[in-house]
């Protein structure tokens, strides 16, 4: 229970494998109020470059979240290298699926769902939000989700990280995680899935104001995000 049970946590549900030596990995923490009512919620996507970090890494979110009247789901997933970015993709929107089948009973609605990431899990979101094909592969549509926020990433355009705008470092990394074949790094790239038109959710990208990757990135990403 929070301080002074301002609101209930519930931690360490699987939703993934329970069998598996390392499912913690596939496990998250819900911060609510009750099951009175439904209630909006953001499933929340640690960063630590796809290889680091923990779902108890949520600083003040619960507690603003809960007081707003909005339930938080911080999640962890299956992390590099032992497994592959599909892997997290996958873990993502089986979040997603199990708020549809498991969230009555924690007062969540699966109707208002928003997908919240910081840097390597805000590029996780974003393709979510993006590519169907993640969704369709557990019978999901961009419909199920009503927002994505985006969190301080350069990871909206990889080919654009590697052509231009990253440095040695941050090349390197994208190529362990991304591999080098350009049409891999396009497909990992959101900015690569929106067409016009699009049946996107409604998104909110959030950077560094001095972080000129990061602003570029956010920039060239929300314009075209705009135009369809």
């Amino acid at each position: 229970m929070a301080e002074e049970s301002s609101y209930q946590v519930q931690k360490d549900i699987y939703y993934g494998e329970v069998n598996k030596p390392d499912r913690e990995l596939q496990s998250l923490d819900i911060y609510f109020k009750d099951n009175s009512e439904t209630r909006p919620v953001v499933i929340y996507v640690h960063g630590g470059g796809g290889a680091f970090g923990d779902k108890s890494e949520v600083n003040s979110k619960p507690d603003y979240f809960v007081s707003q009247g909005i339930s938080l789901i911080s999640m962890n997933y299956r992390l590099r290298w032992d497994y592959k970015l599909y892997d997290q993709l996958e873990d993502v929107v089986t979040v997603i699926k199990w708020v549809n089948l498991n969230g009555e009973q924690y007062g969540l609605d699966p109707k208002r769902i928003i997908l919240m990431g910081h840097e390597a899990g805000a590029h996780l979101v974003s393709l979510v939000g993006t590519d169907l094909r993640y969704l369709k592969a557990q019978n999901l549509m961009l419909e199920d989700i009503r927002a994505v926020v985006a969190i301080d990433t350069l990871s909206f355009d990889i080919p654009r990280v590697m052509k231009e705008l990253g440095s040695f470092v941050q090349r390197r990394q994208h190529n362990l995680i991304f591999g080098e074949e350009k049409s891999s790094q396009q497909q990992a790239s959101p900015i690569h899935h929106v067409t016009e038109n699009s049946q996107l959710p409604q998104f909110a990208l959030l950077y560094v104001a001095d972080s000129e990757i990061t602003r570029l990135q956010a920039m060239s990403f929300a314009k075209k995000l705009t135009a369809a």
